[in-house]
């Protein structure tokens, strides 16, 4: 579980980012919404301690985290995939795979399900210049599984994607979620995956959660300007 309290973190020259209090259970799946410039990501990376010169506390796992750097965190499966990818430009598509798992160590066939599983097997030998940018999405996610992680954090993940290829990479999330039980936050501007009832939306405006729901609590009572406009859209 993860519990944010009593955050405060000065960015922007409008507005900070606060947070009284946010508690996410093991297992769920939140997407946080908002206008651009609204504070999604900053909070995103709150969550997952990435964030410095901050007012507040962070508990994850029932441990209480100080900063990115905190010995604790190293205890706890966090993966973290940006927009920016982070892929290795010297490695090739399993050699990814490969340090994920092993840290270099090997590669085996059984590693490289994971490039199979996002559709890339023939691209195994690529590296990321090689590879369009709808590829490089998918190794990026298939590293980023590989991993096993306890939290999965996605930060506009299908932002440069199109939406066809956007929902087969978000079935395939759902599916890893299944099976592996993480938890998984994401940053989105997305409709996919809105409307599903397993979905736990954070509407964030002017560094503030303006509400928190399903999307029919969220629909039938929206809080504010923006989400009401927002909900019209994808009626």
């Amino acid at each position: 579980m993860i519990l944010l309290s009593k955050y405060k973190f000065n960015k922007y020259k409008d507005y900070n980012l606060e947070v009284d209090k946010l508690e996410i259970n093991e297992g769920e799946r939140i997407f946080i919404v908002g206008p651009s410039g609204s504070g999604k990501t900053t909070l995103l990376r709150a969550l997952c301690s990435l964030e410095e010169e901050v007012y507040g506390k962070l508990t994850i796992d029932g441990i209480s985290i100080n900063g990115y750097n905190d010995k604790n965190l190293k205890n706890i499966s966090i993966m973290l995939l940006t927009q920016e990818l982070g892929l290795w430009s010297h490695l090739t598509a399993q050699e990814h795979i490969s340090f994920t798992i092993t840290k270099g160590k090997s590669i085996k066939e059984d590693n490289l399900q994971w490039l199979d599983l996002v559709g890339l097997g023939h691209k195994r030998k690529s590296k990321p210049n090689e590879l369009s940018g709808g590829e490089r999405q998918r190794l990026a996610l298939a590293r980023a599984l590989c991993s096993k992680p306890k939290y999965l954090f996605l930060d506009e993940p299908f932002a440069n994607i199109d939406s066809v290829l956007a929902n087969e990479l978000l079935e395939m999330i759902n599916l890893q979620q299944s099976i592996q039980k993480f938890t998984l936050i994401k940053t989105t501007h997305h409709y996919l995956g809105i409307k599903d009832e397993r979905t736990i939306i954070l509407v964030v405006n002017k560094g503030k959660i303006i509400q928190k729901g399903t999307w029919m609590e969220i629909k039938n009572n929206p809080q504010d300007k923006w989400t009401k406009q927002w909900v019209g859209l994808l009626l």
